[in-house]
């Protein structure tokens, strides 16, 4: 029969065993259950340190950047803008072609700038700025038709000498020409592009007891269609050199017309050429006149 001790040394061993809790891990967990407040409050200072820190350096960035980077910045930009065009050209079409900016004249100035559309089935809308020392002074739409080469142009501008001048173009808009609507781009251009210019001539007439120069000239719509609108540029040439341009507008120009136009340059003077530029967009459906029109 079992003696008293036996019996109680079942009960509680004088040993622990490898598969029972040690003392050692009794006392570590009742040391960090006294104590895990204190390290909860360490974790929540340690986040708040890396919080702390990532804030602080954001500010340092953003400071930095506009105490010194930001004029950087706009510079590129605005290099960039002045062949944006390029960049937005896609894989399938060339870059425009963008010359510099010519001043003509003198208080005040004209400005002109040319132009080339190198792809055969792609036309560009766009619009322009004439940009001085940075500053936006004229800003117009434009366009370009497939293999198009022309002029963009600023008239009456107060340009200083020595001023920083470029052209820039933004918001550009690739269109190619639907094969099925246009599948021949040259013939189709060709049955439009029938406006003829004849007899210019150069004059000067007395205005008040002032001589102004006159352009004259006759347009002759060849073409079997008529138009609101026709822009003209009037360019003028010295010894072969460009030296100044203006621009009008002629309205509702059928088809046969023939229209004689007289138009008043005052300031110009010791031209020998006068070079005359319709540039009517032909792909625009809306500025066809309706053959009924009167």
């Amino acid at each position: 029969m079992p003696t008293k001790n036996q019996a109680s040394n079942k009960v509680l061993p004088d040993q622990i065993t490898d598969d029972d809790v040690s003392l050692k891990k009794l006392s570590f967990g009742l040391w960090y259950m006294r104590h895990r407040r204190l390290f909860l409050n360490i974790i929540i200072v340690v986040l708040i340190i890396f919080s702390a820190s990532g804030w602080i350096y954001s500010f340092y960035v953003l400071g930095h950047y506009f105490i010194f980077d930001r004029q950087k910045d706009q510079q590129l930009l605005s290099e960039m803008a002045q062949t944006s065009v390029n960049l937005l050209a896609g894989r399938t079409n060339q870059p425009l072609s963008i010359s510099d900016v010519k001043v003509l004249g003198s208080g005040p100035n004209n400005l002109l700038a040319e132009i080339y559309n190198p792809n055969p089935r792609t036309a560009v809308f766009f619009n322009y700025a004439f940009v001085l020392n940075g500053q936006p002074i004229v800003q117009r739409d434009g366009f370009v038709l497939p293999g198009e080469k022309k002029y963009l142009v600023a008239l009456n501008q107060n340009i200083p000498v020595g001023a920083s001048v470029y052209l820039k173009i933004d918001q550009a808009r690739w269109q190619r020409l639907d094969a099925r609507q246009i599948p021949d781009w040259p013939a189709f251009l060709a049955e439009r592009n029938q406006l003829v210019i004849a007899d210019r001539q150069i004059n000067l007439a007395d205005n008040s007891n002032r001589l102004i120069s006159q352009v004259k000239f006759r347009i002759e719509n060849h073409s079997a269609y008529g138009y609101w609108s026709v822009p003209i540029l009037i360019i003028a040439y010295r010894d072969g050199n460009l030296v100044d341009v203006n621009e009008l507008v002629l309205s509702k120009l059928r088809s046969g017309e023939v229209r004689n136009i007289v138009f008043s340059w005052p300031g110009l003077k010791d031209v020998d050429y006068i070079e005359i530029i319709p540039e009517v967009n032909f792909l625009d459906q809306e500025n066809y006149l309706p053959i009924d029109t009167d």
